[in-house]
C-alpha cells in the first residue's frame, strides 16, 4: 500500500488549479491502490487482474452500512458536505465512520462535467470558437473538476477498503467511443474540450494517466442487501460478466449509459438472485444514479431499482444490512443535515 498520505480538505478547498506534479503524484499513488485491492473483496478477472465488480460482505463476517453517493459531477461543496455530514444511527460524522472503517462508501460515478453551470459551458464554447482552450470561463470549471478529482482519490488512497468509487459514463478523460464508452457532449462539447485542456495545460502524459485511473475502477459493488452500479442494468448480467466487464463493451455500456425506458424486461432481479442470492434478494434493492429524478428518488422495474440522482440536491443514501430501506429517513439531505456529531 502506497506511503503516500494527501490531504482531502486542501484538495476540496483548491481556488486555483492544481500543480502538474501534485496532481500526477496523485493519479500515480491512486492507481497503484486500485492495482492491488485484495481479491476478497475484488475478485480477480479473467488475466487474473482486478475485476470490475466489488463484493463489499463476507457471509462468515459482520456487514457493514453502505453510504451510496449519487452522481458528484464536479461539485467539491456537495463532497465536503458528505464528508461533515452526521449518520443519525451511528452518530458518528461520514469522516469518521470511515476513518473508523464503521461503513462502506460507494459513489456510483460520474465525478466530472458541472451539470449545474450550462451558461458557464455557453461561455467556454465562445472562448474554444476562438481557439482559446484553457481559458478562464474553462479554468474555472477545470478548478471544480479537479478539486473533486482529486478529492475522491485521496479519499480512495487515505480509506482504500471503504471508500469505493465506480466508473460513470462521465468517467471518459480521452473522450473514446471504445470499450463501452462514448464521446461525452450535452450542454456543449464538454468531452472533447476537458481532454483538449488536460493535453495543452498539462500534458498528454497527464491524460493518459487519468485514463489509467478510470481503466482501473470498478464497475458494480454489492452488499448483504443491495447491488449498486451507475446505471440501470441494460441487461441481466452474470457475475463472470460483470467480474470481466471490460473485455465486454456491451457490458460496460450496458452499466453507465442505459436511458430511461431502454430496458424492457426485468434485469435488477435477476442480478441480485445472482450475486446475492434468491433468499437475500428478496429483501434486496438496487441502487443507480446516471439519469436525472425529480424529487429524492425514482422507482423502475417493479420498485427493486432506485435511482438517486437529483443534480439539484445532495442526498446520500444509508443502506443497513439487517433493516428495510426506509425511503424516508434513510435518503439524507447532507446540506440540512447534523454536521457534528
Amino acid at each position: 500500500m502506497s506511503s503516500f498520505k494527501p490531504n482531502v480538505e486542501e484538495c476540496l478547498a483548491l481556488q486555483e488549479l492544481p500543480s502538474y506534479e501534485f496532481i500526477s503524484s496523485l493519479v500515480k499513488n491512486v492507481c497503484t491502490v486500485l492495482a492491488n485491492e485484495p481479491e476478497k473483496y475484488r475478485p480477480a478477472n479473467c488475466v487474473g487482474q482486478q475485476g470490475s465488480l466489488l463484493k463489499l460482505y463476507e457471509e462468515d463476517k459482520r456487514c457493514l452500512p453502505v453510504v451510496i453517493i449519487p452522481d458528484i459531477h464536479a461539485r467539491p461543496d456537495f463532497i465536503k458536505n458528505i464528508l461533515a455530514c452526521t449518520l443519525p444511527k451511528l452518530k458518528l460524522t461520514v469522516m469518521q465512520a470511515l476513518e473508523q472503517k464503521k461503513i462502506d462508501l460507494v459513489c456510483v460515478g460520474d465525478a466530472v462535467h458541472t451539470e449545474l453551470f450550462s451558461l458557464r459551458w455557453k461561455l467556454i464554447s465562445a472562448e474554444f470558437e476562438q481557439g482559446i482552450h484553457t481559458g478562464h470561463y474553462m479554468q474555472d470549471e477545470m478548478i471544480a473538476t479537479l478539486s473533486t478529482l482529486c478529492a475522491i482519490m485521496s479519499l480512495k488512497i487515505l480509506f482504500p477498503e471503504n471508500f469505493h468509487f465506480l466508473k460513470g459514463n462521465h468517467e471518459n478523460i480521452l473522450n473514446s467511443n471504445l470499450g463501452g464508452d462514448y464521446a461525452f457532449y450535452k450542454y456543449a462539447d464538454e468531452g472533447e474540450m476537458v481532454k483538449r485542456f488536460i493535453q495543452e495545460y498539462y500534458d498528454e502524459k497527464l491524460l493518459n494517466l487519468i485514463a489509467q485511473y478510470e481503466n482501473l475502477l470498478p464497475l458494480v459493488a454489492y452488499g448483504k442487501n443491495y447491488v449498486v452500479s451507475h446505471a440501470e442494468p441494460a441487461d441481466t448480467f452474470t457475475a463472470e460478466q460483470l467480474i470481466d466487464a471490460r473485455f465486454e463493451e456491451g457490458v460496460v455500456e450496458g452499466l453507465i449509459w442505459t436511458r430511461n425506458g431502454q430496458v424492457k424486461k426485468q434485469t435488477v432481479v435477476p442480478i441480485m438472485n445472482e450475486l446475492l442470492g434468491k433468499k437475500s434478494a428478496k429483501k434486496a434493492l438496487y441502487f443507480s444514479g446516471h439519469r436525472p429524478v425529480k424529487e429524492n428518488y425514482a422507482l423502475r422495474q417493479d420498485g427493486r431499482l432506485v435511482q438517486i440522482h437529483n443534480p439539484h440536491k445532495q442526498n446520500i443514501v444509508l443502506v443497513e444490512p439487517d433493516h428495510n430501506f426506509d425511503f424516508e429517513k434513510d435518503i439524507i439531505n447532507t446540506k440540512g443535515a447534523k454536521k457534528n456529531a
